[in-house]
């Protein structure tokens, strides 16, 4: 059995909210629906990663039962497969207006398929370790000689520099310091508060964005056109970190074509004038609700091509 991630398969941190999961969950649904994808083996894959992730996610009671795993969950995996035998049921999803049947993972139906209460109540007498405490606002002790705050920070503040104001009490006095975050941090960057010599840091933490998905130093994003645009290639206006661009689809572009736009990615950390790049995966729509005069023309161009073929 192999350990699902779902924090990770929604790019959330542990400290997530519950609007933070269900905005992540709604972006990345629609980015890999199968409507948009037909016929993708891959997206309908990463479509039902999603939909498990936010199964439990999404549930209280289930994302504390998960958070309990940790990095023991192969001890309660263990005592799971000596109560019953791992099944693969089918979970019915709502996305929209439309039902998809969807076999969640060997991991899921273990933890928290049908049968998954029993065990946990049976479980109770030999109980996991608690995990690691999640990201708080205030101050965590890291190591022996460390203590660090926590600050999130969206793609754009990454791209720019941003600045926090964190409060300590030194000899039961508030002071108050204002630390600048540079261009080009990444999730789990340390950042000195004070001197460099101090003991104090700040953490950084990613904001989940709407529209981009960072791969270190470059964005991921998608672009949806209709079918005759990737025939006959159209112009679309591109939204980046400071604006919007426009991006030339050329014609004959294929659903899944990745094309990549130097230097509109994040800041390189000790480099902030050097960026990556940003890429677009492009998504291809099939026309509906065909008129009478659309259709007719459709059926002409199939019979051109066919004829080609001969």
């Amino acid at each position: 059995m192999k350990y699902s991630d779902y924090y990770a398969t929604l790019s959330l941190d542990k400290a997530a909210s519950e609007k933070e999961i269900r905005t992540a969950y709604r972006r990345l649904a629609k980015e890999y629906h199968p409507d948009t994808h037909p016929g993708d083996a891959v997206a309908e894959e990463r479509f039902k990663a999603i939909n498990e992730a936010y199964e439990v996610l999404g549930d209280p009671d289930k994302r504390s039962r998960y958070d309990q795993l940790g990095v023991n969950w192969q001890d309660f995996a263990e005592f799971a497969e000596s109560y019953h035998a791992s099944r693969k049921d089918k979970q019915r999803v709502e996305y929209g207006s439309q039902f998809f049947d969807l076999p969640f993972s060997d991991f899921f139906e273990t933890f928290f398929g049908d049968q998954a209460g029993q065990l946990w109540d049976k479980h109770a007498d030999h109980p996991v370790p608690e995990p690691p405490s999640q990201l708080r606002p205030e101050p965590t002790l890291s190591s022996a000689s460390e203590i660090s705050y926590t600050a999130q920070v969206t793609l754009e503040e990454v791209l720019q520099g941003t600045k926090r104001r964190i409060q300590l009490n030194e000899n039961d006095q508030l002071k108050t310091l204002e630390v600048k975050i540079p261009p080009g941090v990444k999730e789990g960057s340390k950042v000195p508060i004070g001197s460099k010599a101090s003991h104090l840091f700040l953490e950084i933490r990613l904001r989940t964005h709407p529209l981009f998905l960072p791969e270190e130093q470059n964005l991921r994003g998608s672009l949806q056109i209709l079918d005759y645009e990737a025939m006959l290639g159209c112009s679309k206006a591109i939204k980046t970190l400071t604006g919007q661009i426009q991006l030339k689809i050329p014609p004959g572009s294929q659903g899944n074509q990745v094309f990549r736009i130097k230097g509109q990615g994040l800041p390189q950390f000790k480099h902030p004038e050097q960026r990556g790049d940003l890429l677009i995966v492009l998504g291809v729509k099939t026309s509906t609700g065909l008129n009478p005069e659309e259709r007719l023309l459709i059926e002409r161009f199939r019979v051109l091509r066919e004829a080609r073929s001969l």
